[in-house]
């Protein structure tokens, strides 16, 4: 086991010196999140008129989760296409000689990826605080919100690893993450549930991203919600056992 964290933490270095050392991978993910929340935020600022927003004072304030959770959600887009890039150049197949543990390569990947996930989000949270937006749940909470988008992170990469290495394609990796796109867009990051169609209504009872969303939205605007926080722990698990346990077997299939 020390030697898995130990091959994990040599490699993860790896993994997070390639992306730092391109700035446009997080100026790129943070972008298209922030405008949205800048944008939409004083465009349809009086939306929370509606009945269905009871409770809400500001839609800056009922935003903002959703656009920290959709940060997320684009920094995992594509994160398949690395470990891809290794495979091309021949640098997976050095590993595969190497004394290591196989699972340490692809630990190597998601360990990073939940902290540029938390860092990014992080970000986002930061500028919400500054345009008005507030933590009721202060200092614990953020981080609360942090660590429940880095769990979220890593369970959702394998929408963008398990194409990766089912298809070893960049471009149908990339054309598959962006099948989910709806998903996201769908969910109750710019209106509540109750303002829905019956059928995004359906949908949303499945739809992992609203969970995750719901639970930031608490922690930010009422409160400690347990309720919400377990139902977004529950979603986080039930999504990385099945993405992950069959990104496991991929990769497994592909270093054999």
């Amino acid at each position: 086991m020390l030697a898995f964290a130990r091959e994990t933490w040599y490699l993860g270095l790896r993994t997070l010196r390639r992306f730092l050392r391109v700035p446009a991978n997080p100026i790129s993910t943070v972008i298209f999140p922030l405008i949205q929340l800048v944008g939409f935020s004083q465009l349809f600022r009086d939306i929370i008129q509606l009945p269905g927003f009871a409770g809400q004072t500001s839609y800056l304030a009922y935003l903002a989760p959703g656009q920290i959770a959709f940060t997320v959600f684009l920094a995992v887009s594509w994160s398949g296409s690395n470990l891809l890039y290794d495979y091309r150049n021949g640098y997976l197949d050095k590993l595969r000689a190497a004394p290591i543990r196989r699972y340490s390569i692809l630990a190597g990947e998601l360990v990073p990826l939940g902290l540029e996930c938390a860092a990014m989000a992080g970000v986002i949270l930061l500028v919400s605080v500054a345009l008005g937006a507030s933590v009721a749940t202060g200092f614990v909470g953020a981080v609360l919100i942090l660590v429940l988008c880095a769990a979220f992170g890593v369970a959702w990469s394998g929408t963008s690893f398990l194409p990766a290495l089912l298809t070893k394609n960049e471009q149908a990796t990339g054309t598959l993450s962006i099948l989910f796109f709806p998903l996201a867009f769908m969910s109750t990051a710019f209106v509540p549930v109750r303002l829905m169609p019956d059928w995004l209504q359906v949908l949303n009872a499945v739809n992992p991203i609203s969970y995750v969303i719901e639970a930031a939205r608490a922690l930010m605007t009422t409160g400690y919600d347990w309720g919400a926080i377990g139902a977004a722990v529950v979603a986080i698990v039930a999504v990385g056992v099945v993405l992950q346990g069959a990104t496991l077997l991929a990769f497994r299939r592909l270093t054999n």
